[in-house]
């Protein structure tokens, strides 16, 4: 895979880039597999928003920074996070609170389920949240 760091204009070529050919993208592996390539702004923006939602929930988001574009998923912290996010998402009936930890959580089911755990729905609400969920563009 080849993944350019974000920093100025054009990046620093990173480890992950042997052949120099610069293209922008965040990493997130579990276990050395990567289980999303989102572009650099929208790999920031999701880190930045999962790192403040943990800080509200007063847990870990379960995602170490490996390098500036290069992200490792502790499946198990992260799998607690999510379940968090998930729990406060659905007792919450705060239209603005929803959608900001929406935004959050559905990708993170996604991750979840690309590291091999999953969240069983117990609703028609969550049933299709998870379906929207699984709508998103999340290349690989």
């Amino acid at each position: 895979m080849l993944v350019i760091a974000g920093a100025g204009r054009f990046g620093r070529l990173c480890s992950r880039d042997p052949f120099g050919m610069g293209l922008m993208s965040y990493i997130f592996d579990i276990e050395d597999v990567t289980v999303w390539s989102p572009a650099l702004r929208v790999g920031k923006l999701y880190v930045g928003m999962a790192r403040d939602l943990a800080d509200s929930l007063g847990t870990s988001m379960g995602i170490t920074v490996m390098a500036s574009d290069f992200w490792e998923i502790e499946l198990d912290n992260f799998d607690s996070f999510v379940r968090m996010m998930n729990a406060e998402y659905f007792s919450s009936e705060h239209p603005v609170l929803k959608v900001l930890v929406g935004a959050v959580l559905a990708p993170s089911i996604i991750l979840l389920e690309r590291g091999g755990n999953s969240i069983v729905p117990r609703s028609a609400e969550e049933r299709e949240f998870f379906d929207r969920a699984h709508e998103l563009s999340m290349p690989q």
